[in-house]
């Protein structure tokens, strides 16, 4: 799949979002059981992907924004009531893809960012530790990556050793796609392995031992299957031939749809300028999925969230759309999927947070503004009981 998309999608994604003009708003007129509110504006930034975690140790779920261009990527506190303080912390401009995780075995939440070619700029990927109280310091590591613009971060323990490790998609400079996994020695310093994975891996225990398999979608071509031995040997369980796949790097969520106790997935099939096939996976238990028809709705460019928003014990999905209304879908429990009419807009959205923000018990959402001039990322509170 070579030479199939410009080196700056990011870009010709946001010129999008300002030629569609997207307003803020909160709701569409029809009713809906669940309602949301907005409760914060924050960072007026391009960010693409923000990210979830207790930072300093009090029991609520702070923020991580990751952002591009002239935008620092930054750390927000959460009061504990969805109310988020921006830290002084500057971190990495061209933030793309972010994850959290303890990195270096000290029990707190330390960042991987993966920074994209940007705005005419390349910027290597930056790890950050944790002092415990949401205090960040570089650890100052080269992964020597400059010449390749990351699209997103995965960890996971890949070769089973115990310690998170981190999986990168990216683009080269030449447009072709790559990925490369770098093995954490522990201490939270990676170096670059051997492993052979496709840019379009997912990692996700798809057969029920507690170690992280391998979905891979191979771009209008295939799904795959990788069993991980749970000492980081992958074998193939399972393909299914789809022609009409096409792929951005956050296109499937994992949860177990129909309520028989396994994995499955929702993969939405958009790109920046063209809409896709939404298709519902079913797995079974062992690695292997088949496709099942959906009433979810096809959709440009869209980032999944499979969660319980309405509180009846089945996962619904949150669509976070680029270019049209971000979106929940209801499930009944079986994975059949009913519109709950919410409609959330903002100035393009990608990598949404999800969580409890206010300590109500149920789950709020964090959505990020990915526009070329930058807007402010919006935190909506779920209200309906």
């Amino acid at each position: 799949m070579k030479g199939r998309r410009t080196l700056d999608r990011c870009v010709l994604g946001t010129l999008l979002v300002m030629w569609c003009g997207l307003l803020l708003v909160g709701q569409t007129d029809s009713p809906s059981p669940i309602q949301f509110s907005a409760a914060g504006e924050y960072g007026r930034a391009t960010t693409f992907q923000i990210a979830l975690g207790d930072l300093d140790g009090d029991g609520d779920l702070d923020a991580v924004l990751a952002n591009q261009g002239s935008f620092d990527s930054r750390v927000l506190l959460n009061d504990g009531t969805g109310q988020f303080a921006m830290t002084d912390q500057l971190l990495t401009r061209n933030g793309h893809g972010i994850d959290l995780g303890d990195l270096d075995g000290d029990g707190d939440l330390d960042i991987f960012i993966a920074c994209a070619y940007a705005f005419g700029r390349s910027l290597p990927s930056k790890i950050y530790f944790n002092d415990g109280h949401a205090r960040f310091s570089d650890s100052g590591q080269d992964l020597g990556d400059t010449s390749i613009s990351a699209n997103l971060v995965q960890l996971a323990d890949i070769d089973g050793d115990g310690d998170l490790d981190a999986f990168v998609a990216y683009l080269t400079l030449a447009r072709d796609f790559i990925s490369l996994v770098y093995l954490n020695d522990g201490a939270g310093q990676f170096s670059r392995s051997e492993y052979d994975l496709p840019f379009g891996t997912l990692f996700q225990d798809l057969d029920g031992d507690g170690d992280a398999d391998a979905f891979i979608k191979e771009p209008e071509s295939m799904y795959r299957a990788l069993i991980n031995d749970g000492h980081g040997v992958f074998e193939e369980v399972w393909r299914m031939d789809c022609t009409f796949l096409q792929y951005e790097p956050f296109s499937i969520a994992f949860g177990d749809v129909d309520g028989d106790g396994d994995v499955d997935a929702v993969d939405t099939n958009g790109t920046w300028t063209q809409a896709g096939q939404t298709c519902l996976l079913l797995g079974d238990g062992h690695g292997a999925f088949e496709i099942r028809t959906t009433e979810l709705p096809s959709t440009y460019a869209a980032w999944p969230v499979l969660r319980d928003f309405d509180a009846d014990g089945a996962l619904d999905v949150f669509l976070s759309i680029l270019i049209e209304d971000n979106q929940i879908w209801l499930n009944d429990g079986a994975g059949q999927f009913s519109d709950s009419a919410v409609r959330l807009r903002g100035s393009g959205s990608c990598g949404p947070g999800v969580g409890d923000l206010d300590g109500d018990g149920d789950l709020d959402l964090f959505i990020p503004s990915y526009g070329t001039t930058g807007g402010p990322s919006i935190v909506w509170l779920l209200t309906s009981d």
